[in-house]
């Protein structure tokens, strides 16, 4: 994987073309669209915001003339590309700035509750958009042999209550893998730890402490979902990450085996999405009790024996 990344960060051009092949690959495998967005963070931190920004120029540019060849259509692939890189851009150049991966990750949850004020402003009542949205693209596809449409009506009208939350929430969470896969490029070309070291240090704001319950409380107000509990969704990913990072601490600072690690993803997998509720539980409540410090302690003999 270094040598792929060497090449890639060996010029711009070899960069432009890095992040443009895993865009249109993303069309068809579309976990690609993380390895895309963190080129563009890899190349922003590591020769700045300003040629971060021309690889993104230079990609979208080279996107739409795909478009244009492929499909005969070069704005539609153009306007994915830049939602796609113009936003890993920001975030790296916020880090890169900060030289804190949690204050990045906390922009792009401020980010993600504009995200879903601007649902509200603009849609009105974006539930209804949302109910719209999914009967035409999952309501056909419903048996109503299996499921009635009393009850389908039902279950995408509860699905579609949560959906601006929900949307922003996944775009929070898409956008953060690919600021950590360019943070992680970045450490691997450099031959260091810093990554890793980040990672299991995350720690949320204090501030983050305080609103998250807040946020629920309102949530919970009313029988349907308002834009308090969709704030909810938002800021949960924070506490998600937070508990990997946990998770990967402990493991780090006990020396037990990564074995451990491999459980517990399948168990988030194999559990969702309660185990995604478990975990976020553990990040916050490690925000208030620093399960990482307390094991380092433990671990290590006080100072002068």
């Amino acid at each position: 994987m270094k040598g792929l990344l060497t090449l890639v960060m060996k010029g711009r051009t070899q960069a432009v073309m890095g992040v443009v092949v895993t865009a249109m690959m993303a069309l068809l495998i579309t976990p690609l669209s993380l390895v895309s967005a963190g080129l563009v963070v890899l190349a922003t931190l590591r020769n700045g915001p300003r040629e971060g920004m021309l690889v993104v120029l230079l990609s979208g540019v080279a996107l739409a003339l795909l478009g244009l060849l492929i499909f005969q259509q070069p704005l539609p692939l153009l306007g994915l590309g830049l939602l796609l890189w113009a936003p890993a851009w920001a975030l790296a150049s916020v880090l890169g700035r900060t030289s804190s991966l949690m204050r990045a990750l906390e922009t792009a949850a401020l980010v993600g509750f504009a995200l879903v004020a601007l649902q509200y402003l603009v849609l009105g009542d974006p539930s209804a958009f949302w109910a719209k949205l999914l009967q035409e693209h999952i309501g056909q596809a419903l048996d109503p042999a299996a499921i009635p449409e009393g009850d389908q009506r039902q279950l995408l009208a509860m699905v579609a209550g949560w959906m601006p939350g929900g949307a922003a929430a996944s775009w929070v969470l898409s956008v953060a893998l690919g600021l950590m896969f360019g943070r992680w490029g970045q450490a691997v070309l450099d031959g260091s730890d810093g990554f890793g070291r980040e990672f299991r240090g995350l720690r949320v704001s204090r501030f983050w402490l305080f609103v998250l319950p807040a946020l629920l409380g309102l949530g919970l107000i009313g029988e349907e979902a308002n834009i308090a509990g969709q704030f909810y969704l938002v800021g949960l990913v924070l506490f998600v990450l937070q508990g990997l990072g946990v998770a990967h601490g402990l493991v780090a600072i006990s020396g037990v085996s990564p074995g451990w690690l491999f459980g517990l993803y399948f168990l988030l997998f194999a559990g969702l999405p309660h185990s995604v509720t478990a975990l976020a539980a553990a990040g916050y409540a490690d925000g208030w009790l620093d399960f990482r410090a307390r094991v380092r302690d433990r671990r290590e003999p006080p100072s002068g024996v």
